[in-house]
């Protein structure tokens, strides 16, 4: 009886580790409400962990000096790698989902994806000269979602400000 039970025991906390390592529609919709403590405190509970306190490189120089967090450590098991800059009135938090050799991270995209797609209800496009890419952009209550892929990497983009010209193009 009490093995059967350490085995349930187990199987619940192995399911809930997996399971909070994955991104949600919740903290994609609340990012810009929150400060650098309360960002770090919520992707610790979904066990999103720093990696980087001020990137020096990135994707996008206006990522530059972000925060780096991923939710593994080894790339090769795939993650989800956000990178959050908060900067006096600015924020800007991307999403990059990473496919690796033993996890894939597309179903987590899509699933997000498909409820900002329910969710919001003024979803546009537009064709991105950096990236040349096709992006998704959503707004609500002044802040903008934005949807793309570059070759096998999903990712998201949010910012409290408008990013069409200056991180697209």
């Amino acid at each position: 009886m009490k093995k059967a039970l350490f085995i349930c025991l187990i199987s619940i906390l192995t399911y809930t580790n997996a399971n909070a390592q994955l991104m949600s529609l919740g903290f994609v919709k609340n990012c810009m409400t929150y400060n650098r403590t309360a960002y770090t405190n919520e992707l610790f509970r979904k066990h999103y962990f720093v990696v980087e306190n001020a990137v020096k490189t990135a994707q996008n120089e206006l990522l530059v000096g972000a925060t780096s967090y991923s939710n593994d450590q080894n790339p090769a098991n795939g993650e989800i790698k956000v990178l959050s800059l908060i900067k006096d009135d600015k924020q800007i938090t991307e999403i990059s989902f990473v496919n690796g050799q033993k996890n894939d991270f597309s179903k987590n995209f899509t699933e997000v994806y498909n409820q900002m797609v329910s969710f919001f209800n003024n979803q546009t496009s537009f064709k991105s000269s950096k990236y040349n890419v096709d992006v998704t952009k959503f707004t609500k209550d002044k802040v903008f979602y934005y949807v793309y892929k570059i070759k096998e990497i999903q990712i998201i983009v949010v910012a409290n400000y408008k990013l069409d010209d200056i991180y697209f193009k």
